[in-house]
């Protein structure tokens, strides 16, 4: 497990694997079979929640459809990592 405060390279391959995961859901292709049917269903709606627990906190990330199917997977993992390192956009 895993906190706001973990080394950074760990926190970054979590984040990886989860967009990995959102993105060959999102083409269709085969993947973990844990998630599978859940992912599946999901597909039906508009948009997909998911789920991260770590040692301090669980994240709730909801994300449409569209939105994954137009950003790419080192965009989702750079978003995810934000939301688990609870780091703030800056807007200049």
């Amino acid at each position: 497990m895993t906190t706001k405060h973990s080394p950074l390279n760990a926190l970054k391959a979590q984040a990886d694997k989860i967009a990995a995961t959102l993105k060959a859901a999102e083409r269709g292709e085969k993947i973990d079979a844990r998630f599978a049917e859940k992912i599946a269903a999901a597909r039906a709606k508009e948009s997909f929640k998911v789920g991260i627990v770590m040692d301090d906190k669980v994240i709730t990330i909801e994300m449409p459809w569209a939105t994954i199917r137009g950003t790419n997977e080192a965009g989702i993992a750079e978003y995810i990592l934000g939301q688990m390192r609870e780091t703030r956009n800056a807007i200049n």
